[in-house]
């Protein structure tokens, strides 16, 4: 299988925003048609605020130029955002079925962890790892799958994608005795930037 470059968007939209909104829906569009995607995610966040959340597999394991920083679909895709300035991490991953578990789940956690400059990131990293193999892929209950990685576009941020069956079975495992020493373990390491999303979100394929 061949690898793949993940860009996970978050946006702030306005009240009246809806997943079956034109301007959305034209982008979905672009990137197929001018980008050559052929999988995306997207949904609303699982609380009050309802940011949008829009996944996108770039073929070729790139952002093509025609979306690069500057250009004019860039532009509308930051447009969609009320602050025209929307969060976006690009994760690698070996191949999709690393992440595509969690991305189809009924529920699915983007967890957040910005390390501090002063935290060694390779430690950091080991435990970050054994994070999600010992905890959530060994003894999760209602764990479906996922992975984590760490973002291209700034090496200090790494993002758990993970899927669960229901937001009850992810707070069963967070109120879990193993969660929280891994969880206290890693906490004063955390920088401004570190947190977590849920989201149910849709597939389209192309």
């Amino acid at each position: 299988m061949l690898p793949i470059l993940l860009e996970y968007f978050k946006f702030t939209v306005s009240k009246d925003f809806t997943l079956a909104s034109p301007a959305f829906a034209a982008l979905r569009q672009a990137v197929k048609t001018s980008g050559g995607v052929k999988e995306q995610y997207y949904g609303l966040t699982d609380d009050e605020k309802k940011d949008l959340i829009w996944v996108v597999e770039w073929p070729g394991n790139v952002v093509p130029a025609s979306f690069s920083s500057g250009t004019d679909l860039r532009q509308k895709i930051n447009a969609l955002d009320v602050n025209a300035t929307p969060v976006s991490w690009l994760i690698p991953f070996r191949f999709p079925q690393e992440v595509r578990p969690a991305l189809t789940a009924p529920v699915c956690e983007f967890a957040f962890v910005m390390i501090k400059d002063a935290s060694d990131k390779d430690t950091i990293a080991t435990s970050l790892h054994k994070t999600f193999t010992d905890c959530y892929y060994a003894l999760a209950d209602g764990f479906t799958g996922g992975n984590w990685g760490i973002a291209a576009n700034n090496d200090r941020m790494h993002v758990y994608f993970l899927g669960f069956q229901s937001r009850e079975h992810h707070a069963k495992y967070f109120a879990s005795d193993l969660c929280k020493v891994e969880i206290n373990a890693l906490m004063p390491h955390y920088a401004a930037g570190s947190g977590a999303e849920f989201s149910k979100l849709t597939q389209e394929l192309s």
